[in-house]
Formats: C-alpha cells, sequence, structure tokens
C-alpha cells in the first residue's frame, strides 16, 4: 500500500469506503462537482473544507513541468473555484486539466489495487426487485485482477445483457401492457415489438435500465413542465442496449404507460 497518496488518509475519515469500487467512483464525482457545489451531495466534504485536498491528489505521482504550472496558477489563485462558472476561459481549462490529471490517478490506483469498474446495481420498478451489473462511468474496465489473473469485466457486463432484457420485457407485459417504442436518432418514437427488443438484445454488449415519472402542469397555453414523481408503476421504463464498445452505436427502446391522463 505504499503507493497511495498521503492525501488518503484524510479523505478516508470522510469515507472508510474510499478503495471500493463505489468509493473511488464517488471521490471523481466529487471532484468535478466542485464547480456545482449547490447542485451536489458531497461523498468527501474535505474536498470542499480544503481546496489543497484536490490539489494534492492533482501532484500525487510524477507531474510534468505543464502541469506542475498548471497548479502553481491555480494555487496563485482563487477564481478557479467560482461555482458560477471560471473567471476565463484559461482558468476553466486548468481546472479540467486538473481533473484530468487527478482521474488518471485515480485510474492508475485503481489499477494497482485491483479495483473492479463495475458495481452491482439494484432497482424496483413495477415492485419487481433486481441486480445486475453495470459500471460505475468514472472508472475504467479492468482487464486482470490484482494477481494478473485475466478478468475481463466487459464480459461480465456483456453476459448480463440476456438478464436486463428479459427484466425489461417482463415489465413491458405485465397487465396493463405498456406501449412499446423503438427510438431513433431524431428522438422519433416507432412502435416496436418484443421480439425485435430481444433479437437486437443478441447483439449487445452491455445494457442499461431505468425509468421515469413526471407530474406534468401547463405554463403556458402550448407548453407544459414535467417534474420528477416516482410512482410505483412508472410513466416510463427505458432500455439502452450498446452495440459497441466505443460508444459509437447503441438502440434506445422505451415503454410508456398505457393511461392516456399521465401524459399531456
Amino acid at each position: 500500500m505504499s503507493n497511495l497518496p498521503a492525501v488518503s488518509r484524510v479523505l478516508q475519515q470522510d469515507n472508510l469506503d474510499l478503495f471500493t469500487t463505489e468509493g473511488l467512483s464517488a471521490l471523481l464525482h466529487d471532484c468535478i462537482c466542485l464547480k456545482y457545489v449547490q447542485h451536489h451531495k458531497f461523498t468527501y466534504p474535505s474536498l470542499l473544507q480544503d481546496k489543497s485536498v484536490y490539489l494534492e491528489l492533482a501532484q500525487w505521482g510524477n507531474t510534468n513541468a505543464l502541469e506542475a504550472e498548471t497548479i502553481r496558477r491555480v494555487q496563485a489563485g482563487s477564481k478557479i473555484w467560482a461555482v458560477d462558472g471560471c473567471g476565463s476561459l484559461e482558468e476553466a481549462a486548468d481546472f479540467l486539466h486538473l481533473f484530468h490529471r487527478i482521474r488518471h490517478n485515480i485510474h492508475q490506483l485503481q489499477q494497482d489495487l485491483g479495483i473492479s469498474g463495475v458495481s452491482q446495481r439494484h432497482i424496483s420498478i413495477c415492485d419487481r426487485l433486481f441486480s445486475y451489473p453495470a459500471p460505475e462511468d468514472q472508472l475504467i474496465l479492468l482487464e486482470c485482477d490484482a494477481c494478473g489473473n485475466v478478468k475481463d469485466e466487459r464480459v461480465t457486463l456483456q453476459n448480463a445483457v440476456s438478464e436486463i432484457t428479459k427484466y425489461f420485457v417482463s415489465l413491458v407485459q405485465m397487465s396493463p401492457a405498456y406501449n412499446l417504442f423503438s427510438v431513433d436518432k431524431d428522438e422519433n418514437k416507432i412502435p416496436t415489438t418484443v421480439a425485435a427488443v430481444q433479437q437486437v438484445a443478441t447483439r449487445a454488449v452491455k445494457a442499461e435500465i431505468y425509468s421515469e415519472s413526471y407530474n406534468w402542469k401547463p405554463t403556458t397555453a402550448n407548453y407544459w413542465e414535467g417534474k420528477p414523481a416516482p410512482q410505483v408503476d412508472p410513466d416510463e421504463i427505458h432500455l439502452c442496449l450498446h452495440l459497441d464498445w466505443d460508444e459509437n452505436e447503441f438502440l434506445f427502446f422505451d415503454a410508456h404507460h398505457p393511461e392516456p391522463s399521465r401524459w399531456p
């Protein structure tokens, strides 16, 4: 554990589970959200209380001349931390540069300690519980474990596509049956079938599922505003099927609740 940054002791005071999949992912989310503190609940409040914690994460490991100069500029100024945006494009670039540096360091730590980039998600839609492996979007997918044994986490995600699709289909078909659509690149919703979803799923390498419900209120004669209003039987259930690992090709399927009164 000698390769751990000294600042980790401070961060562990905020969260004892720092060195876990969820802990590292939350740390990176907190780091990028230092620009949006009023909209984010921090797992690591030390980042807010002492900005040097952020800089220490950026300085961990070997820094080159450009990175050292960026850190010097940040230490000399304060506008970079302004929550209403940086004072200049240069300061905005400095903030992002430091975040990319921190993300690189965290990814290196993740690999060194063999911390998975995949976590287990637990959801309940229409009172049907379901758990499935999902990637943490701030972390990397490991190709081997801490001992160097092959453990390609992409295989774990691909093997889960079938069960995720089955869960989605079971929700669509329950009574009263949801209306099923495919969504094209222009966000047009085209009626489709369960068989079409299942056929596409055989080509998918990763799948995501989530639901949404809204409380719709008119704001003008021709405009409605929807605010989130969770329900046991949601207004919409979404399935996203990724067809490649480079995020170049994916397909969306939407299931809409059949009750017309839910839609403005």
